[in-house]
């Protein structure tokens, strides 16, 4: 498989965008300053702050949204896929783009009488009219529906065929982390097989979906029938030297992958929440590369320059 570069793509930003009505923190949480604040009194400053938070998105409910901080205090947002500074004086609005439709909760984090206080906004989107990190289109198409990934074994395994990604005899496993940024090619393996580790047989019915509907989901389908939902975390981009091997980005899941184990002499294994890096790219969409590095250290087998092990996941998606 030839990997190639992500190609970035400029967000759009001219949009129109309707008002919202005028607010103002009232003077009076000045009775909780310069005291040790309760979780009591915490919840009142928060109840009070959401007032000065505003948003617009237009007619639509584009997700290209302003936030508005009329609260008096700089902030910090975190809008789900990303965090910044929100500042109170001249600087006080700031577009962000989110990359899912629904109802949706950014957080602003202000800094109160040395007390943090963390004011839910919540926000609705209907309309994915601006262009999206495409490593989240890549990963989900895009939708509140999402994109389902099953083993990359070809797409004629409904006649026995298993065709894995070259280097590589099987769909999950071990391999050489540094110079192997494709399938598992130490310890391999294939559909009908048993991992040694887990136990469980890996078959056509394990798969992962992906999906924006009003966040960042994940679903993991497993071969016993059992389903665990949870969520994602993407980052684009990675170091130079990752980038040369092929790898595009970062992921974090809240939920186990097929095969995955936690707390194990293994060395191919991180515990929960593991960051794995992603191999997907806008240019072939249609397959997806999870990486797990190992721990360094006592795991590192042979010698550095093999790298270090890790364990790797390969998808297709799911027709």
């Amino acid at each position: 498989m030839k990997i190639q570069s992500i190609i970035s793509l400029g967000v759009a930003l001219g949009i129109g965008l309707s008002s919202c009505i005028h607010t103002q923190v009232d003077d009076n949480h000045e009775a909780f300053k310069n005291q040790m604040l309760s979780d009591s009194q915490k919840e009142a400053l928060s109840q009070q702050f959401a007032a000065a938070f505003r948003y617009e998105n237009g007619e639509n409910h584009s997700n290209k949204v302003t936030v508005i901080n009329n609260s008096g205090y700089d902030c910090r947002l975190d809008y789900m896929v990303g965090t910044l500074m929100l500042g109170s004086g001249k600087d006080n609005t700031v577009d962000v783009v989110v990359p899912f439709a629904g109802d949706l909760t950014f957080t602003a984090t202000v800094l109160y009488d040395g007390a943090y206080i963390d004011v839910a906004i919540p926000v609705h989107v209907d309309d994915l009219d601006n262009d999206l990190d495409p490593l989240f289109v890549a990963l989900t198409d895009g939708t509140a529906e999402g994109k389902t990934w099953e083993w990359w074994v070809g797409y004629d395994y409904e006649n026995g065929n298993y065709s894995y990604v070259d280097g590589s005899w099987g769909c999950v496993g071990g391999g050489g982390y540094g110079w192997s940024a494709t399938g598992p090619n130490w310890v391999c393996y294939e559909v009908g097989q048993e991992d040694e580790w887990t136990g469980q047989k890996v078959t056509m019915d394990e798969w992962v979906k992906f999906d924006l509907d009003g966040g960042p989901n994940v679903t993991v389908h497993y071969s016993d029938g059992t389903e665990k939902k949870g969520t994602f975390a993407l980052t684009s981009g990675t170091t130079p030297e990752k980038a040369a091997l092929g790898w595009t980005g970062t992921m974090k899941l809240t939920v186990d992958l097929p095969h995955q184990i936690n707390n194990s002499q293994y060395s191919w294994y991180l515990d929960l929440p593991a960051v794995f890096d992603v191999v997907l790219t806008s240019d072939d969409p249609d397959h997806l590369i999870l990486i797990a590095p190992g721990g360094g250290g006592a795991h590192t087998i042979c010698d550095d320059s093999w790298g270090i092990s890790s364990t790797h996941w390969t998808f297709q998606v799911k027709k």
